[in-house]
Order: C-alpha cells, then sequence, then structure tokens
C-alpha cells in the first residue's frame, strides 16, 4: 500500500503479510442499519533500520525489509494491524535474506502469524523484488 510516511519519497509503500480477510457486522443502538465492512488482518513489515543500506536503481539494490518486533507496549510500532482492502495496492514478490540468517525473537510462538512449515522463527530480511 502506499506510505504515508514524510519520507515516503526514500520508499514509497508499506508492505505486509496477510494474515486473514474478514467480514465484520456493527450494529450500533444508534443506528437503524447494521454497518458491513471488509478488513484485512496482517503482520507488518518495516524497512531495514540500517541507514548505510541504500537502495534503488542507482545502487543497484533491491530494498531489503523485515518483520515488525511484536511489543505489548503501546508506544512501539504495531507488529499487527488491519487496513481496508481498498488501499492494498497488489501483492509483491519477496525473496528471504539467507544470508542474514532467522530469528525468534521478533514474535512468540504463533500458530496465526507463521505458516506451519516456518516453524517458530522469521528470516531477518527479505528483499523487494523490483
Amino acid at each position: 500500500m502506499l506510505s504515508h510516511d514524510d519520507d515516503s519519497d526514500k520508499h514509497p509503500y508499506w508492505y505486509a503479510r496477510i494474515i486473514g480477510l474478514f467480514h465484520v457486522v456493527i450494529r450500533h443502538p444508534s443506528s437503524i442499519n447494521p454497518l458491513k465492512f471488509d478488513v484485512v488482518w496482517v503482520r507488518w513489515y518495516g524497512r531495514d533500520p540500517d541507514s548505510r543500506y541504500q537502495s534503488g536503481w542507482r545502487t543497484r539494490r533491491l530494498p531489503r525489509i523485515g518483520f515488525v518486533e511484536y511489543s505489548e507496549d503501546d508506544s512501539s510500532s504495531p507488529a499487527f494491524g488491519f487496513v481496508n482492502p481498498e488501499h492494498i495496492i497488489r501483492g509483491v514478490h519477496l525473496i528471504p535474506a539467507f544470508h542474514h540468517g532467522v530469528t525468534n525473537e521478533l514474535l512468540p510462538p504463533s500458530n496465526s502469524a507463521r505458516l506451519p512449515s516456518e516453524g517458530d522463527v522469521d528470516f531477518n530480511f527479505f528483499y523487494v523484488n523490483m
């Protein structure tokens, strides 16, 4: 989806893994008709925090992203969220950065946020194929 960050000129997109699609019906006492919403539950990726890593056509390097670390602290960036399906632009091909290895420190064991084949680990980084 399009980024709403102030520095979106560096990279104009946000990335997320789709975990689930939901159709929500909300009934409120002040409304006669129920409201219907479609939402997408996602696990967010964040850009590589290493400012030395430059990507793009000039540097001939693919953008590098990784999962946002899960935290119960409300002041940190959320690892999960809900997105309006209308804001999703399209799918993207992510290439695991095998060289950087895997970690189990970003998220506790989770059957809903990971595929069974992934075990309880995440790749540290992915390259966004362009």
